[in-house]
């Protein structure tokens, strides 16, 4: 389901018919919001994808891995990055949280979000990114779904530091 269906259906189902306004206010929101809303939401999707993902989950969630890790420059590891999040968000066979995942991105292509992005992810910074990505998979993998709420938890707090110092 799209977002704009989702917002549809929340914008009838609550009376309002100016979904617009619902998705205006989500896409506007700042970058310290979206990564509190994922530090709540992605840790408990990463540990949902233990239980309910499949092989092939699992080797798209590593091939997304493998190939943030071997990129030269930002915007090549930004789209693995992205790549590797929605596929864990995927592997929760969860439509909800899906969509939510949608939005995420959404707001983290918008220039504010990108700017804040190329002044402080450095190579090392995306390395370290890299290894904590590496452990999410492999708890996922091991299907330890306590190791994977917490990598995802410890990732998403080191994403935060580097982008709030």
């Amino acid at each position: 389901m799209s977002v704009s269906k989702i917002l549809q259906s929340v914008g009838a189902a609550a009376g309002t018919t100016d979904v617009g306004v619902i998705l205006q206010r989500l896409t506007g929101a700042s970058p310290m919001d979206v990564m509190n809303v994922r530090l709540i939401i992605e840790p408990q999707a990463a540990a949902a994808a233990v239980s309910n993902a499949t092989g092939a989950d699992i080797d798209a969630i590593r091939h997304a891995h493998d190939m943030a890790e071997a990129q030269d420059d930002l915007d090549g590891f930004e789209h693995w990055d992205g790549e590797f999040h929605r596929l864990i968000y995927s592997a929760t066979r969860n439509d909800l949280l899906m969509s939510l995942e949608e939005i995420l991105d959404v707001i983290r292509k918008r220039p504010q979000w990108l700017r804040i992005k190329h002044a402080h992810v450095t190579v090392a910074r995306r390395q370290h990114y890299c290894r904590q990505h590496a452990e999410i998979v492999t708890n996922i993998a091991n299907r330890n779904t306590n190791g994977a709420q917490e990598a995802m938890h410890q990732h998403l707090v080191s994403v935060l530091n580097g982008m709030f110092p």
